[in-house]
């Protein structure tokens, strides 16, 4: 027996970006210049995938973590979810705004089996466009 999922509605479901890319501390956070360009293509991407996307601009670390409660609170039965985090990053995490280090793991939570019934047997799909390594001025 093959297990798969079905993929039939459309729209499919919802896609949520979060794209930060200006920061409190320009100093430590450089402007990501090329953000916006990443933003539009990833969009026309979901799109013609038949997703609903939703965008969300330059969060702090808590706003990141509200802007996904808020998007998991209004997420109808969906065939699939995608979230894509665009940000400054380290080890296992993304950077807020505000500078302030959110783990990816409290990002992926907000929509696990327990968090989040309607997606309990649904793809989840996390996209995170942020650095992983190195170390933060």
């Amino acid at each position: 027996i093959q297990e798969c999922y079905n993929v039939s509605r459309k729209p499919r479901g919802i896609a949520v970006i979060i794209n930060n890319d200006t920061f409190d501390d320009e100093a430590r956070f450089p402007k990501r210049e090329s953000s916006d360009y990443d933003v539009s293509n990833m969009e026309q991407l979901l799109n013609a995938l038949h997703f609903r996307v939703e965008q969300h601009v330059n969060k702090s670390a808590q706003g990141i973590i509200s802007c996904l409660q808020d998007e998991r609170s209004n997420i109808p039965t969906s065939d699939i979810f995608v979230a894509v985090i665009m940000s400054h990053g380290s080890r296992d995490s993304v950077y807020g705004t505000d500078g302030k280090s959110v783990p990816i793991e409290d990002i992926t939570a907000i929509f696990n089996g327990d968090n989040c019934q309607q997606l309990r047997e649904t793809p989840k799909l996390f996209f995170i466009d942020a650095c992983q390594g190195g170390t933060v001025l």
